[in-house]
């Protein structure tokens, strides 16, 4: 297994500044700006999130929801479906 550029010169700034990184007065807000994140990014996660993805289930949900219903309308039209027929399909004849 080959191990990337990254990830070795992190391994190594850690071997460097190990003392620091052990130390009770380095926070762990430091040590994820200046490793973890880094470290991550180096192993091929998106820690910043460039791909877009939302960032909590609601949002996710919210979207699955908008796109159930696009999805559902172009069936609809597909099919040549009338507004009582679509009522009927969805169980909200009266």
């Amino acid at each position: 297994m080959t191990v990337s550029l990254g990830v070795r010169q992190l391994v190594e700034k850690f071997e460097r500044n190990r003392e620091a990184y052990l130390s009770p007065h380095y926070k762990e807000a430091q040590l994820r700006v200046e490793f973890l994140d880094s470290l991550f990014g180096a192993l091929g996660w998106d820690v910043e999130n460039k791909q877009g993805y939302p960032s909590d289930r609601s949002a996710l949900e919210r979207q699955i929801t908008a796109i159930d219903r696009q999805i559902d309308e172009l069936v609809y039209e597909l099919y040549g479906l009338t507004a009582d027929e679509i009522r009927i399909v969805e169980g909200s004849a009266s």
